[in-house]
């Protein structure tokens, strides 16, 4: 079970901050994978453009 931290007199479960980053394209994405540059409809395009 998460625990509770009081912050400014309300209750918050997760106390760590999201980072948003900003794509090269301009869409803007939370990292999920290590070393992750890009958003992932960008890792995408560029996995298909290497495969073709």
């Amino acid at each position: 079970m998460a625990k509770t931290f009081n912050k400014n007199g309300k209750w918050i479960d997760k106390p760590g901050k999201i980072v948003i980053h900003e794509c090269k394209c301009g869409s803007k994405f939370i990292k999920t994978r290590r070393n992750q540059k890009m958003c992932l409809p960008c890792i995408a395009g560029s996995k298909l453009l290497v495969r073709a």
